[in-house]
């Protein structure tokens, strides 16, 4: 029997969090959460996620910077996708949008996308995630 991926919802809000687990059980997938970088990174050790969903503002401003770093950097935890959610731009008003891969690279995740977002883009991005690090279905 196929096991359900495993994706873990790092944010400090817990409304996110809530809407996350909602829409993303309701798909199959088993969501474990936390609500900063210190409780993801300690989620990543002791769960070993198959993708992680990470706020970028959180105790501090980039402590999802921090947890993207320490996760790509580690080989145990290396392959592990990273789809960064974030509400900066709208919150200074500055585009922090990654434009090409090398600025993935450089930010340390997979995937990036501003809050709001929609619940049918973040199944679709999660989804994407997935297939590229499990090819044709297989755990």
């Amino acid at each position: 029997m196929k096991t359900a991926p495993k994706i873990l919802i790092v944010d400090d809000d817990p409304d996110f969090i809530d809407i996350g687990k909602l829409s993303l059980e309701g798909q199959g997938y088993r969501v474990l959460s936390a609500s900063s970088g210190k409780q993801g990174w300690e989620m990543v050790e002791n769960e070993t996620p198959d993708l992680v969903i990470l706020d970028l503002m959180m105790e501090d401003l980039d402590a999802g910077m921090t947890l993207s770093k320490r996760i790509k950097s580690h080989p145990r935890y290396e392959n592990i996708p990273i789809l960064m959610l974030t509400s900066i731009s709208r919150e200074t008003g500055m585009d922090f949008t990654p434009r090409t891969e090398e600025d993935l690279r450089k930010l340390n995740v997979d995937d990036f996308h501003s809050k709001p977002i929609k619940v049918k883009l973040l199944r679709e991005k999660v989804e994407k995630l997935l297939s590229r690090r499990f090819p044709s279905g297989s755990r």
